[in-house]
């Protein structure tokens, strides 16, 4: 069991959310699924020791948001936490047309991600570039807009939901709609709902957890197959283990699809594997001994 699905609290990095995390639960090792921004709340995956092995897999899940936005506000940051200038004769827009505008945006786009985001050029976040006030060429990267729909209007501030692919920013999504309706746009609040099958229903806050006795807190820490519900699962026999373990092939046995797989013996998780045409495990990701979860 390594992996605590945290609702992280406004004010503090996703960096900040996994150290406490990890000095609450007292595990070694901590990486987290999808960087939230200090403004932002909501779910934050929290792998820990060997789970984080597992990271890359589950960073390619969607995910949902509830985003606030202001009109006549623009922000070098697109949010309210950058420098903000006011546009004090901001015409007001007709409901009717944001849901138009809305709708421009669903489907496959190219968004320009912002100055001031985690990104990374040359391996440097942009966000640091961009505080140090160098300069850097940002490039356009294809989005996938699933749904999107306005829940609250009442001028000048406008509520949407937005289920999106990885990769997307949606505070430069509210900027973008703003420019389509010809109005400056900042995002003032953002809380993610939904990552990939997970829902804020299973989540825990650092003040809650904080409040926990230990056997209490463990009770929130799931385990990584829990998590990755969409990888299906193989059993191995007990004589193949140490092949599996050694980097070997093995046939697999009553599976009848490719892809990746949880490799297990009995209720153990040994790693993951990728089952070829010819229906042979390939070991891809292994738990060797010492390293069980």
């Amino acid at each position: 069991m390594s992996i605590l699905l945290l609702d992280k609290e406004k004010g503090m990095t996703s960096f900040s959310a996994i150290k406490q995390a990890q000095k609450e639960l007292g595990f070694n090792k901590a990486g987290h699924g999808g960087t939230l921004d200090p403004l932002a709340t909501g779910i934050l995956p929290i792998f820990f020791d060997q789970s984080t092995k597992f990271l890359q897999f589950f960073n390619l899940e969607n995910k949902e948001y509830i985003a606030d936005f202001v009109f006549g506000i623009s922000s070098n940051t697109e949010d309210i936490t950058g420098l903000l200038s006011y546009e004090s004769s901001t015409k007001e827009p007709k409901e009717i047309d944001i849901k138009n505008a809305l709708k421009k945006f669903e489907g496959i786009t190219e968004q320009l991600p912002p100055k001031f985001s985690a990104k990374k050029i040359n391996g440097v976040p942009m966000y640091k570039l961009a505080r140090n006030g160098q300069k850097f060429n940002r490039k356009m990267q294809k989005i996938n807009i699933f749904n999107i729909e306005l829940l609250k209007y009442e001028f000048p501030k406008f509520q949407i939901k937005v289920l999106c692919s990885k990769g997307t920013y949606v505070r430069t999504l509210g900027v973008d709609i703003g420019k389509s309706l010809n109005q400056a746009v900042s995002m003032c609040e953002l809380k993610r709902t939904k990552f990939g099958s997970l829902t804020l229903e299973k989540t825990i806050t650092l003040t809650e957890l904080k409040n926990l006795d230990k056997h209490e807190k463990m009770q929130y820490v799931r385990r990584v197959e829990e998590i990755l519900i969409d990888i299906p699962q193989v059993e191995i026999r007990s004589s193949e283990v140490t092949k599996f373990q050694n980097g070997c092939q093995i046939k697999a046995r009553e599976i009848e699809d490719t892809g990746k797989h949880f490799i297990f013996n009995k209720t153990e998780l040994l790693g993951l594997g990728i089952v070829d045409e010819n229906f042979m495990i390939n070991p891809l990701k292994v738990l060797t001994k010492g390293e069980k979860l």
